[in-house]
């Protein structure tokens, strides 16, 4: 049996194990719960109903960025793609009215359907890798499901 040394390009390439590596290769999700979090902490300085209309906006505002981006990056140019993405704001709007328009306890399960619903697209942007980088659709759906999870689990609202 013959040894083989890797070269030193290989050797780059490989991984880094351990908890430093796997902060390396997955700084996305870092960035997103780093993100949700501070969201957290500051939306909760503020009382229930200015809570509801933060977040509600919010959840429309991340479909108005990858609306944004997608033009910029000229990824809309398809129509199908174009039509998809303005359909998610139209939808993610509809999401936000509804709960400026209802009582704090049920906004909370709005705004969470629409944190869930939101991170379904990001996963569907993250394989396609269209509209939006790969990475910022990874970092989105991490902040998405953790702001998702404190609505239903802590409430925050």
């Amino acid at each position: 049996m013959t040894r083989t040394t890797a070269a030193p390009t290989e050797l780059a390439a490989r991984p880094r194990g351990g908890l430093r590596g796997a902060l390396a290769r997955r700084w996305p999700a870092v960035l997103g719960v780093v993100a949700a979090v501070n969201s957290l902490v500051l939306l909760a300085r503020f009382p229930a109903p200015v809570q509801v209309w933060v977040s509600a906006w919010c959840v429309l505002l991340a479909a108005v960025i990858y609306l944004t981006w997608g033009t910029a990056r000229g990824d809309l140019g398809n129509r199908r793609l174009l039509t998809a993405q303005t359909a998610a704001v139209l939808g993610f709007g509809a999401i936000a009215l509804a709960a400026v328009a209802v009582d704090p306890a049920t906004a909370r399960s709005v705004l969470a359907a629409g944190w869930l619903a939101h991170a379904a697209w990001d996963v569907v942007h993250h394989r396609l890798g269209r509209v939006v980088p790969r990475w910022y659709a990874e970092t989105c759906l991490v902040a998405d499901l953790t702001l998702a999870a404190t609505l239903l689990t802590v409430g925050l609202l």
